[in-house]
């Protein structure tokens, strides 16, 4: 009953991505295994009664395939007298969903042709994926890299006091009065690092790999100004008096306390906001436009558009995931290049096909690319920290 009760607590907590790495990592490696696939059963079902089912996703293709990753784990239950086989609704909760199809029971990947696998798939090496790390700039040039910082103070600055907890976020302490509008900190992801910081107002910051934050270590007057380069997920405080504003390459966005998503990788041809809660304004050259939830505006030097977008798919890296729908091989080999630090090399006639589909980022690269390769669509070499990309 006391392992039932932890497997319990493991499973809501992933679905509600309260796992840090090494906890997710060994509940998913657990969940592979097939030990407690019954219960594992049993909570999935449970679980499509549960609040999660008012998240709704709504694609035809992803039944079939869910209802083929659940036959498979119920094909390791010993044989016993069955109970009639689960409905899977065509309206499935994300958060199941996410369970079934992107985790070691439903890795997936699918496209328009529905390719046999390529059993002749191979990889002479292969690359870790990428964990957490950052390294944060001192206003007075010194630098820290968090990996190696033991947990508690590691920096007092203006009397701002910064600290590394036990789980290896970095958190910011301001006392009253304390901090310097003019000093700031940057806190920066190299490729393949992922990273989490407590500002000093309280607002959360989740970093892709790649990217940068820049901030004052007071964070407060006369607005809560940052600047992004690459991608972070933003729980911002609410605080009316002091405006949050973010700050990207020829993109501002005003927000007073909300959930949302930039990505602004320099490689990438616009800047997307993706909003969750609350809402915000965006501005750039083009003109300006109010987001509410479930929106997401793209941003060029020439247009700004919104559109309605699942949310899920725009925060899936914060969820340790990879989410493609209809992408094509070049957008998808963008974030496998930033996540697993390599280069990408393309060679020959470069592969049309249009990808969907998810996989987890705690697997390694050869992983990730037997999936895609199996659709058929395109082929991959690993030579070093090179991949070689074909039709």
């Amino acid at each position: 009953m006391e392992n039932l009760e932890k497997l319990k607590t493991s499973f809501y907590k992933y679905l509600n991505n309260e796992l840090g790495e090494a906890d997710a990592r060994q509940f998913l490696e657990h969940l592979q295994s097939g030990t407690d696939s019954a219960a594992f059963l049993l909570l999935i079902e449970n679980s499509l009664d549960s609040p999660l089912a008012d998240q709704l996703l709504n694609k035809p293709e992803l039944l079939g395939i869910l209802n083929q990753s659940f036959a498979r784990i119920s094909d390791t239950i010993d044989a016993k007298p069955k109970r009639s086989p689960m409905r899977l609704w065509p309206r499935m909760a994300a958060g199941i969903a996410a369970v079934l199809a992107l985790t070691a029971l439903g890795i997936y990947f699918f496209n328009a042709k529905n390719a046999e696998p390529n059993n002749g798939f191979t990889m002479s090496q292969d690359v870790a994926p990428g964990k957490t790390g950052a390294t944060l700039t001192l206003a007075n040039g010194k630098k820290i890299r968090l990996a190696d910082a033991a947990k508690g103070e590691i920096a007092r600055e203006a009397g701002i006091r910064v600290s590394k907890t036990a789980e290896g976020q970095l958190v910011y302490e301001i006392g009253e009065g304390s901090g310097d509008p003019g000093k700031l900190n940057k806190l920066s992801t190299a490729k393949g690092e992922t990273y989490m910081v407590t500002l000093p107002d309280k607002s959360r910051v989740w970093m892709n790999a790649a990217s940068s934050l820049t901030y004052a270590t007071s964070l407060h007057e006369p607005q809560r100004r940052v600047k992004l380069e690459g991608e972070a997920y933003f729980e911002v405080a609410e605080d009316k008096a002091h405006p949050f504003i973010v700050e990207t390459e020829g993109q501002k966005i005003e927000v007073l306390g909300t959930h949302f998503n930039v990505n602004a990788y320099t490689d990438e041809e616009t800047v997307t906001t993706t909003l969750l809660q609350g809402s915000v304004k965006v501005s750039g050259k083009p003109g300006s436009k109010m987001l509410k939830p479930g929106d997401q505006s793209s941003l060029d030097q020439r247009s700004i558009s919104v559109a309605r977008v699942d949310t899920e798919r725009a925060i899936a890296w914060k969820n340790n995931k990879f989410l493609f729908e209809n992408d094509d091989i070049q957008y998808i080999m963008r974030m496998i290049a930033r996540w697993y630090d390599v280069d990408v090399v393309y060679t020959g006639e470069m592969p049309t096909e249009k990808f969907g589909g998810g996989v987890s980022r705690f697997d390694h690269a050869s992983q990730v690319l037997k999936i895609l390769e199996s659709t058929g669509g395109a082929h991959f070499k690993i030579e070093g920290r090179k991949i070689l990309v074909s039709k």
